[in-house]
């Protein structure tokens, strides 16, 4: 009898489908380019340019598997129909995203649109946006920046400083965003300004357009911020007399808080299927090393130490997976799940889930580097390049104690 994976998980009948073509997808386009790129990918020296970014072979295979998931009706499950979408909601989705991340750690996560891609603020976009902005980024074609963050100012929008400002019939921006993701290769900047200081949420407006056709005239990039995992892909750019007429306007003015924390949410709730699938590809490896390597005769599972430990790791994933699903489903009934104002109930679910993921997570990959001992410290092997990555997920998209504090000021606690 063969033994079952540790990680072994039930799936709704009418995903998988989905599900196995998304194997044929990665057997077929995503796997050969990850083995003809592994010195790369392997190689932390190798990922990256001289220049410290992204190396541009990585990245044009990640822009080329985005383009072809698109192809395949793969990578924007998650958005609405109407704007070209699969129309999934958030519960099948953390279905289709750890299936997809359990993959690993090479070229797979490109398969999915994620913050760089197509986002959910383009469900706000209008009409006379779709051939320039929408479609492209719903084909894969383009890949965007999220400017929000800036350098003195992260989850309370209240205290950003970047201005939009009405001026013979333009808008005029002037702003510095960093800790940006994507922010130098971007086609598309969605970016997040102060437009009427003082009417709280109604206070910011988005506005998009593209880099290429201001680059210089207003919009600059910045320096390169290298993130603890070497990504390669954080900087910041600044905004000097940005000149934007009203069709730039991404949603309407006054609304550009709603969008945020709307696409703030996506982010939250994706982790749900980004930790468990990146949890179960540790737990199996784990298990595997525990299995494999022999310490004084015997092998390492044999010790009590380490089976508690690959105990918790199995409890940590499983308890939080079941929340995320529980989640998920309840923001998805009566929905849709980008809707804005949310209740306090919901709002308090969302940061909980992320919560829970971005902690329970952390504990799987820091027992995995532990169990795998020497191997699991070398920075460029899977287990410790994930363990860098779970550490890193504890402050985008709000950090923990933001979550704590949204979650008590939830209950009447401020």
């Amino acid at each position: 009898m063969t033994e079952s994976p540790a990680t072994e998980v039930r799936v709704p009948e009418r995903l998988q489908p989905l599900l196995a073509r998304i194997d044929q997808f990665y057997e077929e386009r995503v796997k050969p380019r990850e083995e003809a790129l592994k010195h790369r990918l392997t190689d932390s020296r190798l990922y990256l340019a001289e220049d410290g970014r992204l190396h541009p072979e990585v990245w044009e295979a990640r822009r080329e598997i985005m383009r072809e998931a698109a192809q395949a009706g793969l990578y924007c499950l998650h958005l609405p129909q109407r704007i070209g979408g699969g129309g999934l909601g958030r519960h099948d989705m953390v279905f289709v995203e750890e299936h997809v991340y359990e993959k690993g750690i090479g070229l797979n996560p490109a398969i999915l649109s994620w913050s760089e891609g197509a986002t959910p603020r383009l469900i706000w976009a209008q009409d006379r946006h779709r051939e320039q902005f929408t479609d492209p980024l719903v084909r894969g074609e383009y890949t965007s920046l999220h400017g929000v963050t800036e350098p003195g100012a992260g989850s309370n929008f209240f205290d950003f400083t970047t201005r939009a400002e009405e001026r013979n019939g333009a808008w005029v921006l002037n702003g510095h965003k960093a800790f940006i993701t994507n922010a130098f290769e971007a086609d598309v900047a969605q970016v997040l300004c102060v437009t009427d200081p003082g009417k709280g949420r109604e206070s910011f407006t988005y506005f998009q357009f593209l880099t290429a056709e201001h680059e210089g005239k207003g919009f600059r990039h910045g320096r390169l911020f290298q993130t603890m995992f070497d990504d390669g892909f954080t900087g910041e750019f600044v905004l000097d007399d940005l000149k934007l007429d009203g069709s730039a306007m991404l949603g309407e003015r006054g609304q550009g808080f709603d969008i945020a924390m709307s696409s703030i949410n996506w982010t939250r709730m994706r982790r749900a299927g980004m930790c468990s699938g990146w949890s179960q590809y540790l737990i199996e490896r784990t298990v595997a090393r525990a299995k494999e390597r022999v310490v004084g005769g015997k092998p390492l599972g044999a010790n009590q130490g380490i089976q508690w430990m690959v105990a918790d790791m199995l409890t940590d994933w499983f308890s939080t997976r079941a929340m995320s699903l529980a989640v998920t489903a309840e923001i998805d009934d009566p929905g849709p799940w980008w809707k804005m104002p949310r209740s306090r109930a919901e709002i308090r679910k969302i940061c909980m889930l992320k919560l829970q993921n971005d902690e329970a997570f952390y504990r799987v990959a820091d027992r995995a580097v532990q169990i795998h001992g020497a191997s699991g410290m070398m920075k460029d092997s899977p287990v410790n390049r994930i363990f860098l990555i779970a550490r890193n997920l504890r402050v985008p998209g709000g950090s923990d104690e933001v979550q704590r504090t949204t979650i008590a000021q939830t209950l009447g606690l401020s």
